[in-house]
């Protein structure tokens, strides 16, 4: 059976994108890149580096939803004939991924209004949305999965396991046969993933606690016994647990930071990322630093050791939580 192929793509703002092939029966894409034509020309040119055309590819797979691993898959489709197999959260993104999108937007600049965001800083996050919709295309999903279904790519009997975090949509694929995993953004080699922080339902208003989730989901995904992770960016992961306990490691020493500004008196999510990094990249990237912050301060209210409370407003104000001694 052969290796998979590692395509990298080009992607605006984050560097590359990890597209692997896989040959065999049936001639298997795992994600896509981007919807635009860089990106669809950088495909054909390295697929035809293998002796491989879009035409040629009979199955894709998405690891979730994002635009950079999503976003040529209906075009791929459309030309092949391909099948697009997806977890079902996904596959509900391609459904409607522009209204999707806009759902996101208005969620998010009301999230952030809620937790200290000044109104011309929120304004000028439209255009982290409007890539999104530049650079995504919606898609009809053909195989709809679920955790624990199998699926073949390439020869290969691939497990379906779903690991929300990074995205509401993150699914791993185990191969049987050798214990190598498909990742998609579930893990990096060279960058911790980000976490978003999204509704729990695209047209409901309750927040998923994103890193809680994520955090559990990384243990879960340490215990596994897997042998390489390809991942969704940068290069193939050798030991899985060693850099499961370094990203671990990484947060507790984010929450501690963070603990460390609310008890110095930043009182909202805002205030927090303006010291943990500076003024300037709060304001330049309000949408990301607003949902790293709040995962942490999730977390710090989850143990007790941070208060959380909602004015009339609805603006969201953060404080140390003294614990009762026990009398004894």
């Amino acid at each position: 059976m052969f290796a998979p192929i590692q395509i990298e793509l080009p992607l605006a703002y984050l560097g590359s994108v990890n597209v692997w092939l896989l040959q065999g029966e049936p001639l298997t894409l795992i994600d896509t890149g981007a919807a635009n034509d860089e990106s669809l020309a950088a495909l054909e040119q390295q697929l035809g580096v293998h002796g491989v055309a879009i035409e040629d590819i009979e199955l894709v797979i998405l690891t979730h939803h994002h635009l950079d691993h999503s976003g040529l898959a209906q075009t791929i489709k459309e030309r092949s004939g391909a099948r697009i197999a997806a977890h079902r959260g996904t596959a509900r993104w391609g459904e409607t991924y522009d209204q999707r999108a806009g759902v996101e937007q208005r969620f998010t600049r009301g999230l952030m209004d809620a937790h200290g965001v000044p109104t011309d800083v929120i304004d000028s996050s439209d255009d982290f949305f409007a890539r999104i919709v530049a650079h995504s295309r919606p898609f009809e999903t053909d195989v709809v999965l679920s955790d624990g279904d199998w699926i073949t790519a390439a020869g290969r009997r691939l497990r379906v396991v779903f690991r929300p975090g990074h995205s509401s949509t993150d699914t791993l694929y185990v191969d049987e046969g050798s214990d190598d995993v498909y990742v998609g953004d579930h893990l990096l080699a060279n960058i911790t993933s980000g976490v978003e922080l999204m509704p729990t339902e695209w047209l409901g208003e309750e927040r998923r606690q994103g890193l809680l989730e994520y955090l559990g989901n990384l243990r879960k995904t340490q215990v596994m016994g897997l042998q390489r992770c390809y991942t969704g960016h940068g290069p193939t992961i050798e030991d899985h647990r060693t850099l499961i306990d370094d990203r671990r490691a990484f947060h507790e020493d984010r929450l501690g930071r963070i603990s460390e500004l609310v008890g110095g008196g930043s009182r909202t999510a805002f205030e927090v990322a303006q010291k943990l990094w500076s003024l300037e990249t709060a304001e330049s990237q309000p949408v990301l630093v607003t949902w790293e912050v709040l995962g942490h301060l999730d977390v710090l209210v989850n143990r007790g050791t941070v208060r959380e409370e909602v004015d009339a407003r609805g603006r969201h104000y953060f404080s140390p939580r003294e614990r009762l001694a026990l009398a004894g």
